[in-house]
């Protein structure tokens, strides 16, 4: 018998478990290797003939069963049972009562775990974007220098560690700290969570020297920052935290990141974090883990949207997604932000009307139920789905704010950016500006 695709393996495990079992109610848990091949998972009570139907399992999963003997097993013969049945990634199978999964994933795991928080210790906005070039970072900068232009205490960190912006468009060379944010993950990666370091990586940008306010950047490197890359290629490990069997990984260090900036006896007031675009296990960390309100910024092109639907799908499926959107749902703190938007009306609706379906198939709640996430109208502009414009103007094509001969003028800047800077600070100080 030929062996299923990789997309294939689970609906044929199901289907044969559907054969066997019919619609009993006999909690299945499916655990699926980093390779791809199956292992199900029944209580030790449930009735069946154990070795026929674990032939039936190896020879329908072919190249995805670990064998005859592994295929099928009892909850009694896992190694650590709580780590499959109480496992932070397992998760509900849609369209199967009962049945849960445990992806084994390398990498992007986060993104269908529990938020580590409900309220970040300040507060917290995130950028991320599914696709680059959409002017993520340069819109956070611009938004740093408007809640300055406030009265606000501001801190905006470069979180985008592949691909690092930030310091590029906010600081000039003769102002870059000695080390950035690279260093501290590192250190405390190995347990070394020291303020004196902190200190060392934060500096305040003259951007925001004639406002009320105060801007400070969190680079992601610095002048004495070395081994970047071998930095870089171990960040993403999980550790163990002070000794203690707990998972440690990259959220729970940018979880701790956030609540030593909170212990500074000069604590910023809000906290930006600019993320890397593309499905990456920074992303993860910080759009679903850390309570942040999440800003996704999106082109209106059908790529954009495509890949969307595949994040939403995922999202779908997430601990932090529940039916008919609870006040701590993930989906009140994801807000939609059309990147470069043509000006005209027609070009508009078009935007909110793609955002609006991309949200209805793959991360609305598809039932019907008067407090679902499915009773947002299309125009209404407090949904999730309704984005935040920005504006396309030539006049701030390659935007440096790092010089004061190369500062556009403010009025320049808030005809482009108005709507979002408007709606995002609404979204993040929802109490007001004071």
């Amino acid at each position: 018998m030929t062996s299923p695709q990789f997309d294939q393996s689970i609906p044929s495990a199901l289907e044969i478990l559907q054969q066997e079992f019919g619609d009993a109610d006999s909690e299945t848990t499916l655990i699926r290797d980093p390779f791809g091949v199956l292992t199900v998972v029944l209580p030790d009570s449930t009735l069946c003939n154990w070795d026929v139907l674990a032939q039936r399992l190896h020879n329908t999963l072919g190249r995805f069963s670990p064998g005859e003997r592994q295929v099928l097993l009892r909850q009694s013969d896992l190694i650590d049972p709580d780590d499959v049945i109480r496992s932070p990634d397992r998760i509900r199978i849609p369209n199967a009562p009962a049945t849960w999964l445990v992806d084994r994933l390398q990498t992007n795991q986060d993104w269908i775990r529990a938020p580590l928080c409900t309220h970040p210790p300040l507060p917290t906005a995130v950028a991320f974007s599914i696709k680059g070039g959409v002017g993520r970072t340069s819109a956070f900068a611009v938004w740093a220098w408007h809640l300055a232009r406030l009265g606000k205490d501001v801190l905006l960190i470069d979180l985008d560690l592949e691909a690092p912006g930030v310091a590029s468009v906010l600081l000039d060379e003769a102002h870059i700290p000695d080390y950035g944010l690279i260093d501290w993950l590192i250190e405390a990666q190995n347990g070394a969570v020291d303020n004196a370091l902190l200190r060392e990586t934060l500096v305040d940008c003259a951007l925001a020297q004639d406002t009320p306010g105060r801007l400070r950047v969190l680079p992601a490197f610095g002048r004495k920052s070395r081994d970047y890359i071998a930095k870089l290629g171990r960040i993403y490990l999980p550790a163990w935290s002070e000794g203690h069997q707990a998972y440690f990984g990259l959220a729970e260090r940018l979880k701790l990141l956030l609540e030593s900036i909170a212990g500074l006896a000069e604590a910023p007031q809000l906290v930006l974090l600019d993320a890397r675009a593309g499905l990456h296990d920074i992303g993860s960390a910080a759009v679903t883990r850390l309570g942040a309100e999440v800003f996704l910024f999106a082109r209106d092109d059908a790529q954009t949207w495509a890949a969307y639907r595949h994040l939403f799908r995922q999202l779908a499926l997430s601990r932090g997604v529940s039916f008919g959107m609870q006040e701590d749902d993930l989906r009140h703190r994801l807000t939609m932000v059309g990147a470069q938007t043509d000006s005209t009306e027609s070009a508009a609706r078009r935007l909110v009307e793609h955002s609006f379906l991309a949200w209805t198939d793959e991360l609305y709640d598809a039932e019907a139920d008067p407090k679902g996430m499915e009773s947002f109208e299309m125009m209404e502009d407090t949904a999730p789905h309704y984005p935040l414009r920005i504006g396309f103007d030539p006049r701030l094509r390659g935007l440096e704010l790092n010089h004061s001969n190369t500062l556009p003028e403010w009025g320049i800047v808030k005809s482009a950016f108005g709507p979002f800077l408007n709606g995002a600070t609404a979204r993040l100080l929802p109490d007001g500006f004071a």
